[in-house]
């Protein structure tokens, strides 16, 4: 009687860990809310050495294609131009990279539901080191911006990491596992603009490349050796091969083409062709039709569609986030790139003091994305932290406005204080994102976060950039010649000596000498009027930002609190751990201590 009692005791302890598994996969795939707040074990497992360190070279995944692919490159444009030519084709390298991130986003984190996290990012770290090596041995700028192309895919297709990193960590850290990836960003960021213009000018602009090679390499060997997430995480029965033939691949083919053509002419327009071309106009309308087809088709037709309705649909849970990371992507990804010439244009063409001056910058981008992130969960009212975050980046981008050629010190706290919330902001999508999504559809959630942001990303740096520089180039050359009329100075020399301006904002030497007929202080007047007409054209700038800011703080403060679902919840659990012990090996221990207790 003994003996068949605790056969029974076993056998529905036994059952009760197959529930509990059942539970975790299926339910928890269909409700994330319920299994976080019902799988939440008193205190949280203890993480294993292969948890650790696969959160540790998912993290560095990062590094080689954003610091050293994107980072590091856009403040040296002007110098890699003058070392491989090209100056012409130049903005590709930046255009190029952020198109083909913004499709890596969208594909990869789809297969990775599909065929399971490791292969994609073991993929993605691959394609790293290819462009690594494509752009490290460039001798012509065509082949520098196919390595960066390149570049640009791998970490579009890394960033299946961030859901890789959620999902081993337990809920409520992570945050924290989502800080690592920032930190890993941050530490570089910081003196970014500094150490490319050294690179540049005293040994070699190939060295950022390099690192990126090494960065691809440690990764993909270290990711290869200890993450083994469940590879199939789908539990209905079908196999991959049979998952991946349902795909909605009509939908995939023209979000991807519609996006392609659309971020075509947006790059196009104002470098390829003029803004009013129809060499502009007829791939954006035609790109912008064919990207929104895809969301039309996938909603209404397919069995299996590649952007599930039900995320949309939420707007508070998901939709809201989505809105928030393209306005911040808007003005971030703009910054980036006028912050520098900001410096350049009002204070010093020392690339050096460009550099020192542009630290902040990345101070301000360690505290919001690494120290506040890693925070979260202690913090908690996420959406309370998500609206003070837009709030704080639409108001400091707007007092961005007020920065001249006298206040430098206005200068160094407005970056600062501006490019804060930018990893606040993302990282608490990514992370609420994690809270809402069902694990099935977790890859696809998270890639299309980060193809908005991308997006925005683009789209907000051809917005940006094309009022900074057709206003300033309005208001410089007027200036200058209100400047050289008050001189009393002949006005036949005015369109000459605006271009001679220029070129001294920008470092080249001796072009007062070339007007003799100009005394020195009306021509140094005509370099000082010339920085005001360029803060000018900032001002307008930063402060058309402020109605995009306006939309995402209202979209952030109708965002739905997740902060209740930072429990000890864990999603996955490696299959392998170090050491040789299965996912099986532990369920078969649970058993045995649950019988031996029983």
């Amino acid at each position: 009687m003994e003996d068949s009692n605790s056969h029974k005791q076993a056998v529905e302890t036994e059952t009760n860990i197959a529930r509990h598994e059942s539970h975790v996969l299926p339910h928890g795939y269909d409700d994330p809310h319920r299994a976080a707040l019902e799988d939440n074990p008193e205190h949280a497992e203890k993480l294993t050495l292969s948890v650790l360190l696969s959160a540790l070279f998912l993290g560095t995944s990062f590094s080689g294609p954003i610091v050293f692919g994107f980072l590091f490159v856009t403040p040296v444009l002007v110098q890699l131009s003058q070392k491989i030519g090209g100056e012409n084709i130049s903005f590709w390298i930046p255009s190029g990279w952020g198109l083909a991130a913004a499709v890596g986003f969208s594909i990869a984190g789809r297969l990775s539901d599909i065929f399971g996290r490791r292969h994609v990012i073991l993929f993605g770290q691959l394609l790293t080191i290819i462009g690594g090596i494509v752009a490290a041995t460039a001798n012509s700028m065509n082949q520098l911006i196919a390595g960066e192309v390149i570049l640009g895919a791998s970490i579009g297709t890394v960033s299946v990491a961030y859901a890789g990193i959620s999902e081993i960590l337990p809920n409520k850290y992570r945050g924290m596992g989502l800080a690592w990836t920032e930190f890993n960003l941050s530490i570089w960021a910081i003196p970014s603009t500094l150490l490319a213009n050294l690179m540049v000018t005293n040994a070699s602009w190939r060295i950022m490349f390099y690192i990126a090679i090494g960065y691809g390499a440690v990764s993909m060997i270290g990711t290869a050796c200890v993450y083994f997430p469940p590879s199939h995480p789908r539990a209905d029965g079908r196999t991959k091969w049979q998952e991946f033939k349902e795909l909605d691949f009509i939908a995939a083919f023209l979000f991807v083409a519609g996006l392609t053509v659309f971020l075509y002419g947006l790059n196009s327009g104002g470098n390829a062709y003029p803004w009013g071309s129809a060499g502009t106009l007829a791939p954006l309308i035609l790109g912008l039709i064919v990207f929104l087809a895809a969301f039309a088709y996938d909603f209404t037709i397919p069995k299996d569609p590649l952007f599930p309705w039900y995320l949309f649909k939420n707007f508070r849970e998901y939709s809201s986030l989505i809105v928030l990371v393209f306005v911040a992507g808007m003005v971030f990804f703009a910054a980036a790139a006028l912050n520098a010439q900001t410096i350049l244009y009002l204070h010093t063409p020392d690339p050096t003091k460009i550099g020192v001056y542009s630290i902040p910058n990345g101070v301000g981008q360690f505290v919001g994305g690494v120290i506040i992130t890693a925070l979260v969960h202690y913090i908690k009212h996420v959406n309370y932290q998500l609206t003070f975050a837009v709030f704080m980046q639409t108001l400091f981008f707007g007092l961005a406005a007020l920065i001249t050629p006298t206040n430098l010190g206005w200068l160094m706290a407005v970056q600062t204080l501006a490019m804060l919330p930018f990893g606040w902001i993302t990282l608490n999508c990514y992370t609420t994102a994690s809270l809402n999504v069902p694990q099935r559809d977790l890859g696809v959630a998270i890639g299309l976060i980060g193809t908005f942001r991308s997006v925005g990303g683009s789209v907000g740096s051809v917005i940006f950039s094309s009022i900074f520089s057709q206003t300033a180039a309005k208001q410089v050359a007027k200036r200058i010649a209100e400047t050289v009329t008050a001189a009393k100075v002949s006005s036949e020399s005015i369109p000459d000596l605006v271009e001679a301006v220029q070129l001294t904002l920008v470092g080249v030497p001796g072009m007062a000498a070339k007007f003799p007929n100009i005394p020195t202080s009306v021509f140094s007047d005509c370099v000082t009027a010339a920085r005001y007409g360029y803060a000018y054209g900032f001002r307008i700038t930063w402060l058309s930002s402020i109605p995009f800011g306006l939309i995402a703080l209202a979209c952030a403060m109708s965002v739905r609190d997740p902060s209740k679902y930072f429990t000890n919840h864990v999603e996955v659990h490696l299959e392998k751990e170090l050491g040789g012990a299965s996912k099986h090996d532990r369920n078969d221990e649970k058993i045995t201590d649950t019988t031996s207790s029983t």
